[in-house]
């Protein structure tokens, strides 16, 4: 269940257990199409309703499915849900497709209109303080006590909290099994080169990052670029890493005031000023790309990491564009024979530690608009999923016909006809992102096995996206001057950032106390002043 990937550029703006899965191999193994009966798997609930009655839930439409697929409303694994879920119980599913890209705008059409699926979500988190706000939700907390034991047992306490606002549980978020985020690579072959070893702290970095400029150990040129990342808010690759290094250590009542959501640039926290300024002296030194705030969605990066022309960046952590099959790394080995990129984890604080942000331990919020009356429906419906075997069989298919089993590890098929029927079934799992196996390392090593010539690598990159992370403070009720301000003061943070980076060195100082007064008197101050004023109250209860 991919979101939309998370980006970060300081402190907290990105935001990155249930019973191990594998005993139920036997019984969800036994599915071999969707036409099976629901007797043969234990994912029926046995009570049904007396009249038939129409259950529409939201599906993301990628425009990805491979040929030969079928739609996203109607396909093996819709029919499958059907048959396994939808029959026995007089339920008959219609999937509503919405465009990944488009979600959050297509679904505020749909609310407005009283159009809405029964079953929506969202990972924007300003969206849902709005409709929280609006009284747009139905409050389904005696609903899932009544109808959700299985669910309740698989989110557990922690996870359904980030659903709560004001005492009344109005989303259902899902369970992310791994939190990490980003992590940084840097090329093992240009250090070898020089004889330098992975730097392990920023100044390490910024001597490497000054070597590999210049003594271009990769022959590029003069076409070397150190250092790399994409424009803030970018599709696919997060931005500069070393910018949390600089903050400093806060209370938890300034931390609370001074941290942002919805992924803003926290320009206000101490330390924040320095870590740009870093930046601004990287980028006036030729460190780093001086076009990085023109790669809106990371496909100027990737051309120049395949290259062989970028010498350390950060990305997210294992992820598909730079691991998977024929894309970033692929590329790379066969552009450039002996390049190799290693992780590394080299922004240190003022304790020595890699700080970091990562995502709360949830996915995707879910939630019934006010309209629907369908709220049982929608309960049963995620609870029968949360069934481990259920669960399982979403999220890795039929064993012999979409997987096979390794070292008790599902392994994907990869076969067209395999292909065919599964695609985007994280999309189809919705009550958790990412797998659970037991274990963290189990859950790690997992993941890893989707990028088999890469696996040591991908699971080093999780371990550093995962060292020394924190989460963003959480508050029980909507911020709302967050909701009135938030994409305006979003767009000024961003703008201020780049802004700063590639302003003269003599210029950074006013280019960014500038932008920051900019951001305040437009509703940053206010903000600050409602989080901190919220953080008090909640301390009082």
């Amino acid at each position: 269940m991919n979101a939309k990937h998370r980006k970060w550029f300081g402190a907290s703006t990105t935001v990155i257990v249930l019973a191990s899965l594998l005993s139920a191999c036997s019984s969800t193994t036994k599915e071999a199409s969707p036409s099976a009966t629901a007797g043969s798997t234990s994912s029926a609930t046995p009570v049904a309703s007396k009249d038939p009655v129409t259950l529409k839930v939201e599906m993301f439409d990628r425009g990805n499915a491979p040929a030969g697929a079928g739609p996203v409303d109607n396909n093996f694994w819709t029919q499958w849900i059907q048959k396994n879920f939808g029959d026995p119980n007089n339920i008959k599913l219609q999937f509503i497709p919405v465009p990944r890209s488009q979600e959050v705008d297509k679904l505020n059409v749909l609310m407005a209109s009283g159009d809405a699926p029964d079953l929506v979500f969202t990972y924007d988190t300003t969206t849902i303080n709005n409709y929280v706000k609006s009284g747009g939700l139905t409050d389904l907390s005696s609903v899932i006590d009544a109808n959700g034991p299985n669910l309740k047992k698989f989110l557990g306490t922690e996870v359904l909290s980030y659903g709560i606002f004001s005492g009344k549980q109005y989303t259902i978020p899902a369970k992310r099994t791994l939190q990490f985020t980003q992590s940084s690579y840097i090329r093992k072959d240009w250090l070898d080169k020089l004889g330098m070893p992975v730097p392990k702290t920023t100044d390490e970095f910024y001597k490497t990052m000054k070597a590999f400029k210049e003594k271009d150990p990769g022959k590029t040129g003069g076409k070397v670029i150190p250092y790399d990342f994409s424009a803030l808010d970018s599709a696919a690759i997060t931005s500069a890493g070393s910018t949390t290094s600089f903050i400093k250590k806060l209370s938890e009542e300034e931390n609370y005031a001074l941290s942002t959501s919805n992924y803003i640039p926290e320009l206000t926290k101490p330390g924040y000023k320095e870590g740009i300024q870093f930046l601004n002296k990287m980028n006036s030194e030729g460190l780093i790309n001086p076009d990085f705030a023109l790669d809106k969605d990371g496909k100027s990066f990737e051309k120049d990491a395949s290259n062989g022309l970028v010498g350390a960046f950060t990305a997210l952590a294992a992820h598909q564009n730079l691991f998977g099959t024929g894309n970033v790394f692929d590329t790379l080995k066969k552009n450039v024979p002996g390049a190799e990129y290693v992780a590394m984890d080299p922004f240190t604080n003022e304790e020595g530690k890699s700080v970091k942000a990562i995502y709360d331990p949830i996915g995707v919020y879910m939630m019934v608009p006010k309209s629907s009356k369908r709220a049982v429906e929608v309960i049963k419906y995620l609870d029968w999923m949360s069934k481990p075997d259920v669960l399982f069989t979403l999220q890795n298919g039929i064993e012999g016909q979409h997987y096979t089993l390794e070292n008790g590890f599902p392994k994907a098929i990869t076969t067209d006809e395999a292909k065919k029927t599964f695609y985007n079934n994280a999309d189809i799992a919705i009550v958790i992102n990412g797998k659970d196996f037991g274990s963290l390392d189990k859950n790690i090593e997992a993941t890893a096995l989707s990028f088999p010539p890469y696996k040591e690598l991908a699971i080093q990159t999780i371990k550093n996206g995962l060292k020394d992370g924190f989460t963003i403070p959480r508050f029980d009720r909507p911020i709302e001057s967050e909701i009135k301000y938030g994409k305006t003061l979003k767009d000024k943070a961003i703008e201020v950032v780049i802004k700063s980076i590639m302003a003269k060195p003599d210029d950074f100082g006013k280019t960014f106390d500038a932008g920051v007064q900019e951001y305040l008197k437009i509703g940053g101050q206010t903000v600050t002043d409602e989080r901190r004023a919220a953080y008090k109250d909640m301390k009082k209860k």
